[in-house]
């Protein structure tokens, strides 16, 4: 962008659609809000212009001739088009012009950069009207490296001064992009363009560096990275991170390469963590009545039978009271609750030693099918317990003339859980064999 000098609303005309990917732009003579970029020499604009050849309008023999450069579409916000049409000076002589155009101060705010590139988009005339043009299509771009803005000296113009870089663009007729890159060592610069006779209109000039771009990919941040500078210079080696309440997907899904020209190699991917699910680029919490119990792609499901979260991000579901799980039942298995007591026990035969009970089963089973009963027989003298998965018993071994008291007790997977009710699960019934 054009340094404290950048406008939004540039960004709309039609020379723009021309756009850079994977570049991080320090200059571009297309993001200026001011209406005029350059002016006549010793204006105060943007960009400093300077004629050393002495030439340009008031010099004997020369009037209405302008050697310098100047900005043909003045008054135009955000269209800056850079116009030089120079002639050899009156009179025949020999000597070439030499008409300097300069930006501003250019900072290089990122560390370690070694290398810029320019673009250059420019249209070149061999015929001017109204004035003869040289027939030398050439202009030189040259820098001038400092590690902080250096007013004073900008305009020191001499081919040693600017001995920077030296980019030599002999055009042809018509127009053309020329793409240039350059080594810097300083933290900052400022950009000279050397024309020596020749008639051109600069449409455009945009420094950069390359980046791998910043993106969210697969849950996934590939972070901005200065991308290698040199042909010759090794991938770069980058780690992504994951999004907000995201995990990789394994333990080297994060592992990135960037490469030359800001190339993304490799994809790193992470998954939404437990009690998340994917909404676009974020990994939302799940909402009340909802749990995800592991990391991934899924949905949040609604809570299980019996169950609730009270919160958004649960990674379960808790069981209402009164309802529970084996410590074997997984998180999406329903919570269930113990059986009411059997219903209607009664003794079906009696002998000296045998006793034969049966019942039919509770009315609520509690949602469960592991259903089963404890059968309970005691005498004055002791109690004995025996259990069975059906509805009926025969108890033997027993005393002659001897009451017993005989309680089934309905039981199921859950109801070592909540033993303090057992006696609302039970019938009893008193026998006396004979």
């Amino acid at each position: 962008v054009a340094p404290d000098d950048a406008d939004p609303d540039c960004s709309d005309i039609p020379i723009r659609n021309v756009t850079f990917p994977n570049e991080r732009i320090l200059l571009d003579s297309q993001n200026y809000e001011s209406t005029l970029l350059v002016g006549a020499e010793g204006e105060n604009r943007t960009w400093l212009t300077i004629d050393y050849d002495g030439g340009g309008v008031g010099r004997p023999g020369a009037a209405g001739f302008v050697d310098s450069w100047y900005e043909g579409n003045q008054g135009t916000q955000c269209l800056h088009r850079i116009n030089v049409c120079a002639t050899l000076i009156p009179g025949g002589t020999s000597s070439f012009q030499s008409n300097w155009l300069v930006t501003q101060y250019i900072n290089i705010s990122e560390p370690g950069i070694s290398q810029l590139r320019i673009n250059v988009t420019f249209t070149s005339n061999l015929v001017c009207s109204s004035q003869q043009c040289a027939q030398q299509q050439t202009f030189e771009v040259q820098t001038y490296e400092t590690n902080e803005p250096d007013e004073t000296n900008k305009g020191n113009i001499s081919y040693y001064s600017y001995a920077g870089v030296r980019l030599i663009h002999t055009a042809e007729e018509g127009a053309t992009t020329d793409s240039e890159s350059f080594a810097v060592s300083s933290s900052g610069l400022y950009l000279a363009i050397w024309d020596q006779g020749s008639c051109t209109v600069i449409n455009r000039i945009v420094i950069f560096y390359n980046i791998c771009p910043y993106q969210v990919l697969n849950k996934t941040i590939y972070p901005e990275t200065v991308a290698p500078q040199g042909s010759f210079d090794p991938d770069k080696n980058v780690i992504a991170t994951c999004i907000d309440n995201a995990s990789p997907t394994s333990s080297n899904s994060l592992s990135l390469r960037c490469r030359l020209l800001g190339v993304w190699i490799g994809s790193a991917s992470c998954q939404c963590n437990a009690g998340y699910e994917a909404n676009g680029t974020v990994c939302q919490a799940c909402q009340e009545g909802t749990y995800k119990s592991v990391a991934g792609d899924s949905e949040c499901n609604g809570c299980p039978n019996n169950s609730y979260s009270a919160s958004p991000g649960a990674v379960s579901c808790q069981c209402l009271s009164g309802y529970y799980r084996t410590p074997q039942e997984g998180v999406a298995v329903n919570c269930t609750a113990p059986p009411s007591s059997p219903q209607n026990l009664t003794n079906t035969s009696v002998t000296k030693t045998n006793i034969s009970i049966s019942w039919l089963e509770p009315t609520y089973n509690g949602g469960r099918t592991d259903l089963y009963y404890v059968i309970s027989i005691k005498s004055s003298t002791n109690i004995i317990e025996y259990s069975t998965g059906h509805t009926n018993y025969k108890l033997m071994g027993l005393t002659p003339f001897t009451t017993y008291e005989i309680q089934v007790m309905a039981r199921n997977g859950v109801s070592d859980q909540d033993n303090a009710n057992d006696n609302t699960r039970t019938v009893t019934i008193t026998v006396t064999t004979h």
